[in-house]
């Protein structure tokens, strides 16, 4: 029965040619609210905007993945009820589906039988609702070439072990792959994208230690997002690639290589994007985005160096558009590098900048700069004032914001040099930190008052969530 009868009969059967489904028992935890509590339910199954349920009794609920897996099974009633192709499909499973043979199954129908374009799978025995944690799901072992269905366009995994490359033969219609809390080795990921001749999005999140490095080596791949991975070595040459995004990530700075001279968007941030349960690599051992920015502009490398590796590029900011990263500007040598970076941006448009709370004195006194100070290209008494103009700043960039701003004297440089210096900036937002002072706010709203540059910059000053009044121009606390 469709819950949408209760409303209409007329609806009844409007489900069956919807063109996406959701199949998610995770709404039957909620029933079980504790344990040998017996209680009646309605075991729900989601797809799309539409809900499926089946009348249920009283029900012993010592082991709730017993009535998941009942849910789960009514799968099949389901699809096989469906009148019309799929756009996309996404199944949550418990592992002994694996093991039975339903996912095979699952996947051979609606690849072949309802032509589905998106896929998503994700194996959870909801151990962490109920049980121990259990890390990562079981192993994925399919029959070659399972996903080259021609419709087939987007595939996500989640909670899987992924042995071998086989099931990804021929995928020659697959663009985007979506690899979430996977174990997989370096090789198997490179033999994947290899396989995959037109894969233009590969989303790599939370995997085990199997995946020592990330090398991507292809003329198709537009798209790059790794998050929360503790690697050692990022290896990427693709003529195509047009954005990086980096999350959460640990690696040696000094081994990312890239070689991508059409780049158009990158992103180094170090506050996970998407929910981690396992908290794999904590914002404390997490590489620094300013170490990052050092090695791809090179400021670490000797002043006579040559790239020993060819697929190095010399310039990988050289036709960025768009640009997000971390960095505190209370910290001279951040705003530095910062200042290196934008000198190498020639067409960037956009640029965010998350501002990251101060180091704790151990941090700071525990530093060790000297080891790099003999090699800087820069002296680190210069300020923005001091230094040329960035080409970007004077000519291209529209949108700047920056957030977790508290108006403290460092901060203050990089705000007040656009306003007076960006000749084509457009919008400036600021959005102040939760532990913003009165000084501060002050000083913030003293930027009103400068001289500048575009006739067409609107500043935008966004107070902490305390304080509700935004105003264009202006904030009142």
């Amino acid at each position: 029965t469709v819950r949408t009868t209760i409303l209409s009969k007329r609806l009844k059967d409007v489900w069956r040619n919807v063109s996406r489904l959701d199949f998610d028992p995770k709404g039957v935890k909620k029933l079980f609210p504790a344990p040998n509590r017996r209680r009646s339910t309605v075991p729900v199954i989601q797809f799309g905007s539409n809900v499926c349920h089946d009348e249920g009794d009283d029900i012993d609920d010592t082991d709730p993945r017993e009535e998941i897996s009942r849910v789960v099974k009514n799968i099949d009633n389901v699809l096989l009820s469906h009148e019309r192709n799929l756009m996309s499909c996404r199944i949550v499973h418990l592992s002994n589906s694996y093991r039975s043979g339903d996912v095979e199954k699952w996947i051979k129908y609606l690849t072949s039988e309802k032509k589905v374009q998106e896929l998503a799978f994700l194996c959870d025995d909801f151990q962490h609702e109920f049980y121990p944690v259990s890390l990562f799901g079981w192993g994925l072992n399919l029959p070659s070439g399972i996903f080259s269905c021609r419709t087939l366009q987007s595939l996500e995994l989640t909670n899987y072990g992924i042995r071998f490359h086989r099931p990804f033969h021929h995928c020659h219609n697959l663009k985007t792959l979506k690899l979430y809390y996977c174990d997989i080795r370096t090789e198997t990921l490179e033999a994947i994208v290899s396989s995959c001749d037109f894969m233009e999005h590969l989303s790599v999140c939370s995997s085990t230690s199997s995946l020592k490095q990330v090398r991507i080596f292809s003329q198709t791949v537009k798209t790059v997002e790794l998050e929360s991975l503790d690697l050692e070595g990022i290896y990427l040459s693709t003529q195509s690639l047009g954005a990086l995004v980096l999350h959460s990530m640990k690696f040696p700075a000094k081994s990312l290589v890239i070689h991508a001279p059409n780049l158009r968007v990158f992103t180094a941030t170090r506050k996970p994007i998407t929910k981690n349960p396992y908290n794999f690599t904590r914002p404390s051992k997490q590489t620094k985005i300013a170490e990052i920015l050092e090695y791809c502009t090179h400021l670490l490398k000797p002043v006579n160096y040559k790239a020993s590796d060819p697929m190095e590029d010399p310039n990988l900011f050289n036709n960025l558009r768009e640009l997000t990263i971390d960095l505190d500007l209370n910290d001279r040598r951040e705003m530095l590098i910062l200042c290196i970076v934008l000198q190498r941006c020639l067409s960037l448009h956009q640029l965010e900048i998350n501002i990251e709370e101060s180091r704790s004195e151990i941090e700071e006194a525990t530093r060790d700069y000297s080891s790099v100070n003999s090699r800087l290209p820069y002296p680190e008494t210069k300020l923005w004032e001091q230094r040329e103009l960035c080409d970007c700043i004077t000519f291209t960039l529209r949108q700047v914001s920056i957030k977790g701003f508290n108006g403290k004297d460092g901060e203050m440089e990089f705000p007040r040099h656009l306003i007076t210096k960006g000749a084509k900036l457009e919008r400036l937002e600021i959005w102040c930190n939760h532990d913003w002072s009165s000084e501060g706010g002050k000083a913030t709203l003293g930027l009103l008052s400068l001289p500048r540059s575009s006739i067409d910059v609107s500043i935008l000053l966004k107070p902490p969530p305390n304080l509700l009044v935004v105003l264009e121009d202006g904030f009142q606390p």
